[in-house]
């Protein structure tokens, strides 16, 4: 089958503009990248879910193509852009995908803006806290996901306001993922990294690790996917606990062997891309 993949862009209520890839027909499946990351990682959805969905692949507010203006580099301003992407779309029926802070961004969305236009979620390795608070026990720690200090948190992003923040990018990124992950993988995953500019992603960081998301995740009503990679920095506590906390949700944990990392749908495409299938249903494309 010839996949077509086109790059498109829509305007934001405040002026910016964003890009997106878009590929098939169908039911609307949108993908909303992690912090940092970029619409390009999503290649193999793009490629290996268009027969049966129309994917869209938003590269947000300035990452990778679109346009990188000086303001709205938080969770809430880019739910906004994603509702008016949305209301851009005009999908009949729609699929919600977060890849790590993307889910953050969708967990936004679904708390100011409400579900009514959502389908089914999918959220990839995202903590529900990524800060540990001082008063916190280990156990509660594990269920948040808080796997950074204040004084971690500014320490990095301090370095991706200096000379060093390429290799404090790279040193993050190399964290996340598993030793099978190839060279070239390596590369376009850092290339596609530093296509956001390094203050504001500092900027964006702050805000993602500072959010506590725990009072909201169990008013999520609507089926959802949770996908973990054992590879991932973050511990299987607290996917485990929101996986709890969302009635009817489905689990789904890939080992470090098989590309279980931060980055599963990049490093097991063929397995995420199955599991993906199974849980939004639909039949290929006619």
């Amino acid at each position: 089958m010839n996949i077509s993949v086109e790059r498109c862009s829509f305007t934001t209520a405040d002026g910016v503009t964003l890009s997106y890839l878009c590929a098939g027909a169908g039911p609307t499946l949108l993908l909303l990248h992690g912090w940092s990351q970029g619409a390009a990682l999503f290649k193999y959805q793009l490629t290996g879910l268009s027969d049966r969905y129309r994917v869209i692949a938003l590269d947000m507010r300035g990452h990778g193509f679109s346009e990188k203006p000086s303001h709205g580099y938080r969770i809430a301003r880019l739910a906004k852009d994603l509702q008016e992407i949305i209301a851009t779309l005009d999908p009949v029926s729609l699929y919600l995908l977060g890849h790590s802070a993307g889910a953050s961004v969708i967990w936004s969305y679904l708390e100011m803006f409400g579900d009514k236009r959502v389908t089914k979620l999918v959220f990839i390795d995202e903590p529900a806290a990524l800060l540990a608070q001082p008063n916190w026990s280990k156990q509660e720690c594990l269920e948040a996901g808080a796997i950074l200090t204040p004084a971690q948190l500014f320490q990095f992003t301090g370095l991706l306001h200096s000379t060093e923040g390429e290799r404090a990018t790279r040193e993050i990124l190399m964290s996340m993922v598993t030793p099978a992950m190839t060279e070239a993988q390596r590369e376009e995953l850092v290339a596609v990294n530093l296509q956001f500019p390094r203050t504001l992603a500092a900027r964006l960081f702050i805000d993602n690790v500072t959010r506590d998301w725990r009072d909201f995740i169990p008013h999520i009503k609507k089926p959802t996917l949770i996908a973990f990679g054992r590879a991932s920095p973050h511990p299987v506590e607290c996917q485990e606990w929101i996986y709890q906390q969302i009635k009817g949700s489905r689990l789904e944990i890939i080992d470090a062997a098989d590309g279980g990392s931060h980055f599963l749908f990049l490093e097991a495409p063929h397995r995420f891309n199955a599991l993906l299938a199974d849980f939004l249903g639909d039949e290929p494309y006619q």
